[in-house]
C-alpha cells in the first residue's frame, strides 16, 4: 500500500516555497514565513512558482522594514462586520447604508467566506470583470472599491495582510469613471416637454430642480423659510436624508443662496398659496401629512411619470442638477459662479465635472469671432452683390474680372436693405 501523497511539499531548489494539495485534487502554491510576531506562517498565491517566489521576497522586504504582518484566520465577512461598525458616526446616515448595502450585494457574495490573505488583485480584477459583464455602470464599480478598499486597508494597519491589494490593481483594470459621459442633459425643447408633462402635483417640485439645480435631498429639504421670494433666493441650509430626517448639507459651501428667476419665484408664490403647509417651518414640497415628500416617491410618480407622458428616455433626477448647470455655462457664466450656485467645495470639482461644457461655450465664441475676422469680409461681395438685385441695380461682372469690394458703409447699408420685409 502506497504512502499518502503529503498535503504540502517543499519546492526543491525553492527555499520557502511549497506545493499544496488541496481537498480536489488541485494544486497550489503556498511560501512560508515568519511574521512580526516571529511565528511561522504559510501563504497561498496565484499563479507559478515564480510569482511565490516574488510574493515571499515582498512580504520579507515589508517584514525587514517594520511592517506588522501577523494574518488573522478570520473570513472577510467577519472583518467587513467590525470595519462597517467604525464607520458609525465617522460617516453620514447615507453613506454608512451605502456601504452596507455594497457589502451584502457585492463584496459578500464575491469574498465572505475567503480568508483575508486569500483576497488578491487578481481575485478583486475578476470582480470588476464580473460587475462590469453584468452591466454595472463604472461608478457602481468605483464605489464597491471605496468599502472594500477600507476594509483591506484595515486589515493591512492590522498586519493581518502584507498590504492593501486594491493598490497593485493595474490602471486599466480600474473603472473608469467619466461623470460627464453619466450626464444626461435635456435641451430646452426637452425641459419644455418635461415640464409639460409633469403630474400636478411635482410639477412646481421639478420646475425648481431644473432651475435651480439643487440635489435631491436639498430640494426636498426646503421648507419656506428658506424661500426669499421677495429677494429672489432659495437658501440652501439643510437636506432631507433618506431616512425623512432634516440634516446640515455636507459642506459649508454647500450652504448657499441659489437665484430664482421670476417666473419661478412666481410659481412658488402660486404654489404656497394653494398648499395647506405654508408656515415658515413647514415643508416646500410636502407630503399629504406635511411630512417631506419621500425621495422614491418624487422619483417614480412625480419625474418618471413626466418623462413618460414627454417621451424622453428615462433620466436620473441628478440629470437635472446636470442640466441647471449646463444652463448657466451655456449663458457665458463663469466657473466660480456657477460653483457658488451648485454648492461644490471646490471649483476644481466643477471643472472636472463640466470641463467638456465650459470647452464648448468657449470654443464656440472663438471659432465665431475668428471665423468672421478672417472670412467675413468673402461673405460681403455676396452679401451686396444679393443686396443689388433685390432693388434692381447690376449685379456683378462678367465671369474672371473681379469687382472691387464695395465700401464697409454701403455693405452697411445693403445689410439693412437686405433684411427689410423679413
Amino acid at each position: 500500500m502506497s504512502a499518502p501523497r503529503k498535503r504540502r511539499e517543499s519546492v526543491p531548489g525553492r527555499p520557502g516555497i511549497y506545493v499544496r494539495t488541496l481537498a480536489d485534487g488541485s494544486r497550489k502554491f503556498e511560501i512560508s514565513y515568519y511574521g512580526s510576531d516571529k511565528r511561522r506562517r504559510f501563504k497561498m498565491v496565484a499563479g507559478g512558482v515564480t510569482d511565490a517566489a516574488r510574493e515571499r521576497r515582498g512580504l520579507m522586504a515589508e517584514i525587514d522594514k517594520g511592517a506588522k504582518v501577523a494574518p488573522t484566520r478570520d473570513t472577510f465577512r467577519v472583518v467587513a462586520e467590525r470595519w462597517l461598525e467604525r464607520q458609525k458616526g465617522r460617516v453620514r446616515p447615507r453613506t454608512y447604508t451605502t456601504y452596507e448595502t455594497t457589502i451584502r450585494v457585492h463584496l459578500n457574495p464575491a469574498f465572505g467566506d475567503k480568508r483575508l490573505v486569500e483576497i488578491t488583485e487578481d481575485e478583486i480584477a475578476r470582480l470588476i470583470a464580473k460587475m462590469r459583464a453584468d452591466g454595472k455602470r463604472p461608478w457602481t464599480i468605483s464605489g464597491a472599491l471605496t468599502p472594500l478598499s477600507g476594509i483591506l486597508g484595515l486589515a493591512a494597519r492590522r498586519g493581518w495582510i502584507s498590504s492593501n491589494p486594491i493598490e497593485r490593481l493595474e490602471p486599466g483594470e480600474r473603472p473608469k469613471v467619466d461623470d460627464s459621459g453619466e450626464q444626461r442633459i435635456l435641451d430646452p425643447d426637452e425641459i419644455s416637454k418635461l415640464l409639460a408633462a409633469s403630474p400636478a402635483r411635482y410639477r412646481t417640485l421639478l420646475s425648481t430642480a431644473v432651475f435651480t439645480g439643487l440635489r435631491q435631498g436639498e430640494l426636498l429639504g426646503l421648507t419656506w423659510e428658506d424661500v426669499d421670494l421677495d429677494a429672489g433666493l432659495l437658501n440652501v441650509r439643510k437636506q432631507l436624508d433618506r431616512q425623512g430626517t432634516r440634516v446640515d448639507v455636507k459642506t459649508e459651501k454647500g450652504r448657499r443662496a441659489v437665484v430664482l428667476m421670476p417666473a419661478l419665484a412666481k410659481l412658488l408664490r402660486e404654489h404656497k398659496l394653494a398648499s395647506p403647509y405654508s408656515s415658515p417651518r413647514d415643508f416646500c414640497f410636502a407630503s399629504e401629512r406635511g411630512t417631506g415628500m419621500h425621495y422614491r416617491n418624487v422619483t417614480r410618480r412625480g419625474l418618471d411619470k413626466a418623462l413618460e407622458g414627454a417621451g424622453l428616455d428615462r433620466i436620473r433626477f441628478h440629470d437635472l442638477r446636470h442640466t441647471f448647470a449646463s444652463l448657466l455655462i451655456a449663458q457665458g457664466e463663469n466657473v466660480v459662479w456657477v460653483s457658488s450656485q451648485l454648492g461644490h467645495k471646490k471649483t476644481s470639482v466643477t471643472l472636472d465635472t463640466y470641463a467638456h461644457l465650459f470647452a464648448r461655450e468657449q470654443h464656440a465664441e472663438q471659432a465665431r469671432d475668428r471665423l468672421e475676422a478672417g472670412y467675413g469680409s468673402m461673405l460681403d461681395v455676396a452679401l451686396l452683390d444679393r443686396a443689388r438685385s433685390q432693388i434692381g441695380e447690376p449685379t456683378p461682372l462678367s465671369p474672371g474680372v473681379p469687382e472691387a469690394p464695395a465700401p464697409m458703409v454701403e455693405v452697411a447699408q445693403l445689410r439693412g436693405i437686405g433684411t427689410q420685409g423679413k
